[in-house]
């Protein structure tokens, strides 16, 4: 699907559904939400702990806030149940830890998990990894802790998997290179040229890839399995993501958000609808956007696009299964 500005904009003006419309008892479910201290995470957690979960988990990389946000929550809602563990995405030790700890505590198995961690650096930085920042905590952390976590939620009645993506995916430049032999190797050299390489490009390109892994994983999902794996847009919300912009791209970005973006609440309700909505119920490796399934970009459902989910996900598991022996396991056991 083409999807323009003026279609972005009108998106953004449009009307979502309250909470309570599809609002579901969560009674006995365990709930993980990453990036839960601030912003959309803290007001999906906010909305989901309303519905009673027997454990809500906010997963953040600074535990101070994450234990006041959790806190702060509790108190709005009355859920006991609501607790903060240390998770930062782009390290995978802390990936490793987390899951072991839920192993530990998490109740043996999980319902919901809401991939909502990010970021959007302007400048180039890396992880502890040595992976360019934004493709380490957008794509490669997202990815791992998925697999990481995934025989836990293959032990759920109907668990739900939800990667955070955006509707600049559509508006990637270059799309076709995504379908090119080791593009993540290349995505990681800071002398690469081209513009689907260049800095300024890569949260939209991070985008892409989530929208492009969440189509691969649902793909490997085993037969017969309810697990479901989609992609989600909140839209263009006020949010804490802009303060990673530098100031050239923050000034603009930040006039366009005082006309149109969404508050942080309303566009939470994409992401709670995408992990508790009934009518979503066996829909999975879809994108979805305003409360419902829309189509992603022409690139995404072209040939190429097939072809670049493919690669993704080979160059993704070769290099998650380097930071953690425990990938190809996971995989072969538990993936087609």
């Amino acid at each position: 699907m083409k999807f323009t500005f003026r279609d972005g904009i009108r998106s953004q003006l449009r009307p979502l559904p309250e909470v309570s419309t599809f609002a579901v008892d969560l009674t006995g479910k365990v709930v993980i939400v990453t990036g839960a201290n601030i912003g959309l995470g803290y007001e999906t957690a906010k909305h989901l702990a309303s519905m009673k979960p027997a454990k809500l988990i906010l997963a953040c990389r600074n535990l101070e806030t994450g234990n006041k946000a959790a806190a702060d929550i509790t108190r709005a809602t009355g859920c006991s149940t609501v607790v903060c563990w240390q998770l930062d995405i782009s390290d995978p030790k802390s990936v490793k830890a987390f899951v072991d700890k839920f192993e530990l505590e998490g109740g043996g198995k999980l319902d919901i998990l809401l991939e909502n961690a990010g970021m959007n650096n302007f400048s180039w930085k890396r992880a502890v990894t040595g992976w360019e920042q934004t493709i380490a905590t957008n794509h490669l952390g997202t990815a791992h802790l998925a697999l990481r976590i995934l025989p836990f939620l293959l032990k759920a009645e109907k668990p739900r998997l939800a990667i955070v993506a955006s509707d600049v995916h559509y508006w990637v430049a270059n799309p076709n290179e995504a379908d090119t032999d080791g593009v993540l190797q290349k995505l990681n050299d800071q002398k690469q040229k081209g513009k689907f390489y260049a800095i300024t490009n890569r949260y939209f390109v991070s985008k892409l890839l989530n929208v492009l892994y969440a189509r691969a994983l649902s793909s490997h999902l085993p037969p017969g399995t309810s697990l479901t794996v989609n992609a989600v847009n909140p839209g263009l919300c006020s949010s804490a993501l802009l303060r990673d912009l530098n100031a050239v791209a923050r000034i603009p970005m930040q006039v366009l958000s005082r006309t149109v973006a969404r508050s942080t609440e309303v566009g939470s309700r994409v992401f709670v609808h995408a992990v508790v909505a009934r009518e979503l119920d066996g829909k999975t490796g879809e994108f979805l956007q305003s409360c419902k399934v829309d189509e992603p970009s022409d690139f995404v459902i072209s040939e190429r696009g097939a072809s670049a989910s493919k690669r993704l996900w080979t160059d993704t598991l070769a290099i998650l299964s380097e930071f953690d022996d425990q990938i190809p396991a996971t995989v072969n056991t538990y993936l087609k």
